[in-house]
């Protein structure tokens, strides 16, 4: 599996294989790579819910440390331009988006030695062709006793 992995990332000439190491993931791949693994998973997961890849900019940052002691990645995606259609309804799916993208981290073996924190959104005011204006208000709520 390390050597289906190391083959992902063209960057590397040819895995060397230590006969000592004993994890799946070991210490070959760098943080660069790990992260190349994980900003290829999130991408895949956006272009399938056909989300142009030219309105969002993808990234994935080392987080931190891990609650098993290993090493944390979080993913960012920045909205670049706001489509009034789309926009909405992806940042309405984001628990969907992050429970698919975490179902297919979970079935890579990149778990064995890594964390995955999430994925985090960024809309800002400056995204080209964003609201400047409230869209919708939330409704009121009323309490109504049971009687």
């Amino acid at each position: 599996m390390k050597a289906i992995i190391s083959g992902i990332f063209s960057r590397k000439e040819k895995p060397v294989h230590s006969p000592s190491v004993n994890s799946v993931v070991s210490s070959e791949l760098a943080t660069s790579d790990i992260e190349n693994y994980y900003l290829r998973i999130i991408v895949d997961c956006l272009r399938r819910m056909l989300v142009p890849a030219d309105n969002i900019e993808v990234g994935v940052r080392r987080s931190g440390t891990g609650p098993g002691g290993m090493i944390a990645f979080a993913g960012y995606v920045r909205i670049l331009r706001w489509d009034p259609v789309l926009t909405p309804v992806l940042l309405q799916n984001m628990p969907v988006i992050d429970g698919r993208i975490r179902k297919v981290v979970a079935a890579s073996v990149i778990l064995e030695g890594t964390h995955f924190s999430g994925v985090w959104f960024q809309a800002t005011s400056g995204t080209a062709g964003s609201p400047t204006a409230l869209v919708g208000l939330p409704s009121e709520l009323i309490h109504q006793p049971r009687g």
